[in-house]
């Protein structure tokens, strides 16, 4: 049986893309196919619970054969090697496509390796094609976890609004700004309460999304954009920035009013796929960085919150709608493709 072999990159903590890389090889083990990791690192993030889990853990050197699959990120191109000297197939998983532009040593261009692509996005597809003449096999998105749909308890006497500093802080709190200020001189407009998402366990992350009704959404560059995603799991609405890799599911909203003055909707610079929230949308979107018209977003979408009518529970509905077509069921059904 051909076996397909995951480079573990050497990080320390769990990052959004080697949790996606863990989910790949598992829902591929689960599938019946021969799967086995490898890094250089034993301490890796998640590597010992992987271990413990009944993945094969590979001692690092372990030499591969010609009939295995090298899966490699496409930050990590240092690792190619490792396949290439074995005569294996090199499948490099693209999650951003940021680093396609910059990993790479000088003179070197991905067209003059030999390998294979999968892309976690269309639009990573589409960056792949249109910049550097790559062709991805297939389009593999992260599964959103379980853990994520469920129903929390929302104050009605104010706006909750959850935040990750860690994503281009200075923009969140410059968009906070604006919003605050904006809301203070309307009559009637609800408290916004800041809910900050930092060093928490999925759990607790699931949690605090449950009991917020917007998120902040302020990553970019980004290949997918998972948190965005996972707070639609939760009914909790995204307002900022795309970081482009978004508009694989993210879709702008037509609710009353938006967008504001000021706002100027942003779109990718390629036609989106139809989409089941071409209708009603999934959130108030603006041009990365722009902090002025995420801010104003972000008031628009607090007071509607607020007013919590029909036209808002439909895009709750929408958001959760959303986040549920990217399930672990459907992840396997497109690596089941992939792999045959």
């Amino acid at each position: 049986m051909m076996r397909t072999v995951f480079f573990i990159p050497a990080l320390h903590s769990m990052s959004g893309g080697l949790a996606n890389i863990y989910s790949v090889a598992r829902n591929l083990k689960a599938l019946g196919r021969q799967v086995a990791l490898m890094g250089p690192d034993r301490d890796a993030a998640g590597l010992k619970e992987a271990e413990a889990e009944g993945f094969a853990v590979l001692p690092w050197g372990t030499k591969l054969t010609g009939s295995d699959t090298w899966c490699v990120p496409e930050s990590w191109p240092n690792a190619f090697s490792v396949g290439f000297s074995a005569g294996a197939k090199v499948l490099v998983y693209v999650q951003s496509w940021v680093y396609m532009l910059s990993n790479l040593p000088q003179g070197i261009r991905w067209k003059q390796l030999p390998l294979e692509y999968l892309a976690v996005s269309h639009p990573v597809a589409w960056f792949m094609r249109e910049v550097l003449a790559l062709e991805a096999r297939d389009i593999v998105p992260p599964a959103i976890d379980d853990i994520f749909f469920r129903n929390g308890n929302r104050p009605g006497s104010h706006v909750r609004a959850a935040y990750m500093p860690r994503k281009n802080r200075a923009l969140a709190e410059q968009i906070q700004r604006v919003a605050s200020a904006c809301l203070a001189e309307r009559p009637n407009s609800p408290r916004l309460e800041w809910v900050e998402i930092h060093k928490k366990t999925r759990a607790e992350v699931a949690e605090l999304l449950s009991s917020c009704h917007l998120f902040v959404s302020t990553g970019f560059p980004e290949g997918f954009g998972l948190p965005p995603l996972e707070a639609m799991a939760s009914g909790c609405v995204p307002v900022g920035f795309t970081g482009f890799g978004g508009w694989e599911y993210m879709r702008q909203s037509h609710l009353s009013g938006f967008p504001p003055p000021g706002v100027i909707p942003t779109g990718p610079p390629y036609v989106l796929p139809p989409s089941p929230q071409d209708a009603c949308g999934n959130g108030f979107f603006s041009s990365d960085g722009d902090t002025l018209g995420a801010g104003l977003a972000l008031a628009h979408a607090a007071t509607a919150a607020h007013e919590n009518s029909e036209n808002w529970r439909s895009l709750c509905r929408s958001c959760r709608e959303t986040a549920a077509r990217y399930n672990e069921s459907a992840q396997k059904t497109i690596l089941d493709r992939v792999f045959r």
